[in-house]
């Protein structure tokens, strides 16, 4: 009896190794942390320069705001696998409400916008007031978000 339950086991053995191996799946793109490389404003026509990163600090200094000024923020991704594609969310809060929600038609006080990525290289988006209604003079967040998870955070004043 103990020949076939070997002989058997054996078999299986076999088996499992005659069977090809499955193809791996990549894992899921995931990122660590979220490195703001600089932050900055810019007038009207004029490309935004980089701005100086204060460590510990996420309040930029303020500005005199004008229809046409520009606050853009460069960031870099850090996770595995290095290189993935993900998504990353910018979202522009206001002190108070800049307009109205184009599905809902109620008041908003955030404007939101989706935009690629890749991890390790750095990715730029800015905000552009670009009428007098958006150009809400006191304390604004930039947020970049991945899914659920708020990534980053700067605060910049419009005076």
């Amino acid at each position: 009896m103990t020949f076939f339950l070997r002989l058997a086991a054996g078999c299986a053995a076999l088996l499992m190794l005659a069977t090809p191996a499955l193809p791996q799946s990549k894992p899921a793109p995931h990122i660590d942390v979220l490195e703001v490389v600089s932050s900055g404003f810019a007038g009207p026509g004029e490309a935004v320069k980089r701005g100086k990163i204060r460590q510990r600090f996420s309040r930029t200094q303020a500005v005199m705001g004008q229809v046409g000024t520009k606050f853009a923020m460069t960031v870099r991704p850090v996770g595995q696998p290095d290189g993935a594609d993900v998504m990353l969310r910018w979202v522009w809060r206001a002190p108070r409400p800049i307009g109205k929600d184009e599905r809902t038609g109620k008041a908003t006080r955030e404007i939101s916008e989706e935009a690629p990525a890749r991890i390790g290289s750095e990715a730029q988006h800015s905000f552009e007031f670009r009428s007098e209604e958006q150009l809400v003079k006191g304390n604004w967040r930039a947020e970049v978000w991945n899914g659920r998870r708020r990534l980053a955070v700067r605060r910049f004043a419009i005076r």
